[in-house]
């Protein structure tokens, strides 16, 4: 956040500044492992009735994160930058907003999720190819937060993301009166580290991404834990004063094994490797990647000698301030990101055997500023390939928008960005719908 020489002390504003909270209504995308239902599947057991390891795929369907990306339709690997950006490209940590004017800066993003599934909704696809012993959940539910942390010095950042997922299915079992039940938590931790090379113009970024869950089978299981490590690299091709980004990243997979269960067999979470690679153009006057320019080289170019005074930095940052107000707002963003996720291992979504191959996601959203200072508009759409054998990929829509609200500036701490934004986001599918809501800052 720019300009915390005007008000208050700068670590204070800018720290508050980034302070996001959102909440997703309706469906949030689950890992395959949620709905797995407590009943054996063909990896588990044998006619001979000896057990076996199985491995549970925890491939992602549907997209999920901040109402921005959803309502790019995920098309978001190129533009992804502050803390929406630390989970998706690790090369975005790197990334100094147009509105930043100090060489530190500091972002702080919490997000908050309840997701409930209408009884008809298809969130996980599985369409109608369960079978007995592959049973499908008839409910289910899921709770998300993330909270990410961004800190950058000039052309170096340092970000935190992790997210946490619970998730809930059931299904009514064949013995009448029973019910059988499944939750699993889910929680994902990404540290990276990145770079602008030649004043910020190639970004290279890095880090380990650490995974968790645990699982309570109410139908008698017990309570199974799990953890792993992987790796994420990120790179973004910026140049200055252009209107394109290219960029690329890549997951590595991650194995965790399962706690067994006494006189059961090891399991493993598969975690699938990912890569992705987007391309990204803007139309119009606005530049898409402005150089970094600072209150403190504005200061020493205005008085002509070393170190600037308190007042003249606070004058440079009001001076910047104003030059980003009154720069061209109108443009139309092109996004694009071609994903390709590692197929399954034997057993995928409730349980049912999932592609053992690799799966291919593109995705294309636009987003614009149609009315300069008070609303922007976005849409996309993305592909979804089918995960389990048998079933149908399906075609998503999505979009939502940004609308100024009120101005308040919380006692200062805000200024003098104070104005606040409502977003909205949706993404529908066959049998499936997701809607998002958050409350942020202006810029």
């Amino acid at each position: 956040m720019p300009g915390t020489a005007i008000a208050q002390p700068a670590r204070l504003s800018l720290l508050f500044a980034k302070v996001r909270l959102r909440f997703w209504m309706a469906t949030v995308a689950s890992l395959a492992a949620a709905c797995t239902i407590a009943t054996p599947t063909r990896a588990q057991s044998n006619s001979g009735g000896a057990s076996q390891s199985q491995t549970v795929d925890a491939v992602r369907g549907p997209v999920t994160g901040s109402t921005r990306r959803i309502g790019l339709g995920g098309a978001f690997v190129a533009i992804a930058e502050d803390t929406e950006g630390v989970a998706i490209n690790p090369a975005s940590t790197a990334v100094r907003l147009p509105y930043s004017f100090q060489d530190w800066d500091y972002g702080f993003g919490l997000d908050v999720a309840v997701g409930a599934w209408l009884p008809k909704n298809d969130v996980y696809n599985q369409g109608n190819t369960a079978s007995q012993d592959q049973a499908k959940a008839d409910r289910s539910t899921a709770l998300f937060g993330s909270l990410a942390l961004l800190v950058n010095y000039r052309h170096f950042g340092v970000g935190v993301s992790a997210e946490a997922q619970r998730n809930a299915a059931s299904r009514a079992d064949e013995t009448p009166g029973v019910d059988t039940n499944f939750a699993a938590n889910f929680g994902m931790v990404h540290l990276n580290a990145a770079y602008g090379y030649w004043d910020g113009q190639l970004l290279l970024g890095a880090g380990p991404r650490v995974i968790g869950m645990s699982f309570d089978r109410s139908g008698g299981s017990g309570v199974l834990g799990t953890a792993g490590v992987g790796y994420e690299a990120g790179v973004l091709l910026k140049p200055a004063h252009q209107q394109y980004r290219i960029a690329a990243t890549v997951k590595s997979p991650i194995d965790a094994q399962l706690t067994a269960q006494p006189g059961a067999a090891r399991s493993t979470v598969h975690v699938p490797w990912e890569v992705a690679f987007g391309l990204a153009y803007q139309f119009g006057a606005r530049s898409l990647n402005p150089r970094l320019v600072t209150a403190r080289e504005v200061a020493r170019r205005a008085t002509h000698h070393g170190e600037p005074t308190e007042a003249e930095l606070a004058h440079a940052a009001q001076e910047l301030f104003q030059r980003y107000q009154d720069r061209q707002r109108w443009y139309l963003l092109l996004s694009t990101e071609l994903s390709v996720i590692q197929g399954g291992g034997p057993v995928g979504l409730s349980g049912q055997t999932a592609m053992d191959r690799p799966v291919i996601s593109p995705r294309l959203g636009l987003e614009s500023e149609v009315i300069p200072h008070y609303l922007r508009l976005r849409g996309g759409s993305y592909y979804e390939p089918a995960l389990i054998a048998g079933t149908q990929s399906r075609v998503h829509g999505a979009g939502g928008f940004d609308v100024k609200l009120f101005k308040w500036s919380v006692f200062g701490l805000l200024a003098p960005f104070d104005y606040w934004k409502l977003s909205l986001g949706a993404d529908v599918a066959r049998s499936y719908l997701n809607t998002a809501f958050s409350i942020g800052i202006w810029h």
